[in-house]
């Protein structure tokens, strides 16, 4: 049975320092709930806090309506799947994995059945003989993680388990992981800091930054629809260009080019503002047309699409195209508009959008 979590304005110190300060966030019964940001943020922190790894100074964290904070984590039925695996060395699989079951004295006969049944679910049934040094990474972690499910967590909290692992083992961990939590619907919190895992596996994400959260959302809002620029920056890529905003007009500082926005927030209708546009939101076209006008520095042709580098003034901005028939050479005069609905625009100092909220 899937449960939900709490966590009501937690507080995390070392020493004097306060690294978590007052946090709050709810996660859903049976959600896939991902903690993204750069190393350093707080999320393996907050992570910790949850299953009871790290104390916790203020704040309470809720599983379901109990209050776990004094309760020791052997106690509180969650699974944990670690960075570097944690597999014992000396037990073959099928014993790693039956470790959790002896340890809460699972009757042997049940705790066989279960751990054949949980070595199908996660396809490594034909290497339960088998010893860890035996044992791809991928095929570690799986055995990481079937011990974690095994017990029948009500929560389960994985910290960068797919970090060491090459990237086409990654993509293939992240669909077994994904597809495993769903068949169980077990409530699932996990750490990474990698942009792309999280928004292919996360039903929500929460973006992190300083122990604080930026902003929490379904990973197309997030992409879409950044609340701030440090989101616009770490989620994917963004090129950021000065403007001014006067009404519902957006003028670029980089040449003559202005666009007319009807999503934009009532308050503070003049002044500087920010415009992020994502690679894909640019429209190129050969030329001096309409548009910021510049020059392809350089481009790198990628398969589906092709990457481009345009010299605009001073700044170097990146633009993909998908659709064009022809790679224009360097030194090409090219004018860039863009994708009016696409793009976001922020308060001067960046920490909040002035683009309105919107269902996607």
């Amino acid at each position: 049975m899937s449960v939900s979590i709490r966590v009501d304005k937690v507080v995390k110190k070392y020493g004097d320092t306060a690294v978590i300060n007052g946090l709050s966030l709810d996660i859903r019964e049976g959600e896939f709930f991902t903690l993204l940001g750069p190393s350093g943020c707080g999320k393996t922190t907050l992570l910790r806090m949850i299953i009871g790894f790290n104390s916790i100074e203020g704040g309470t964290i809720y599983v379901g309506e109990q209050a776990v904070n004094d309760i020791p984590p052997d106690k509180r039925n969650m699974g944990m799947v670690f960075q570097n695996y944690a597999i014992f060395p000396h037990m073959s699989v099928r014993d790693n994995v039956a470790f959790g079951l002896k340890m809460r004295k699972v009757p042997e006969k049940e705790a066989e059945e279960r751990v054949e049944e949980i070595l199908k679910v996660v396809k490594i049934d034909h290497l339960k003989d088998r010893m860890p040094a035996e044992l791809s990474g991928g095929q570690q972690q799986r055995v990481a993680l079937a011990r974690a499910i095994v017990i029948r967590p009500e929560v389960l909290l994985m910290d960068e388990p797919l970090s060491n692992l090459d990237a086409k083992l990654r993509i293939e961990m992240r669909n077994a992981i994904r597809q495993i939590q769903r068949q169980g619907n077990i409530t699932t919190v996990y750490v990474t800091h990698d942009q792309e895992e999280a928004l292919a596996i996360s039903d929500r994400i929460a973006v992190m930054n300083g122990g604080v959260i930026q902003q929490i959302g379904k990973p197309q809002d997030i992409y879409k629809r950044p609340q701030n620029v440090f989101v616009s920056t770490f989620i994917g890529l963004s090129n950021l260009l000065g403007g001014v905003r006067k009404g519902n007009q957006i003028i670029f500082n980089d040449g003559d080019y202005s666009v007319s926005l009807s999503n934009l927030k009532e308050e503070e209708k003049e002044g500087e503002v920010i415009i992020s546009v994502r690679p894909e939101e640019f429209i190129m076209n050969k030329g001096d047309g309409e548009g910021l006008h510049g020059v392809i520095e350089s481009s790198v042709f990628l398969g589906l699409s092709t990457h481009y580098f345009v010299k605009i003034g001073e700044k170097v901005v990146e633009v993909l195209q998908t659709e064009a028939e022809e790679i224009l050479p360097e030194g090409t005069a090219v004018a860039l508009t863009v994708k009016e609905k696409c793009i976001n625009v922020f308060r001067k100092d960046g920490e909040e959008t002035l683009i309105k909220g919107e269902e996607l």
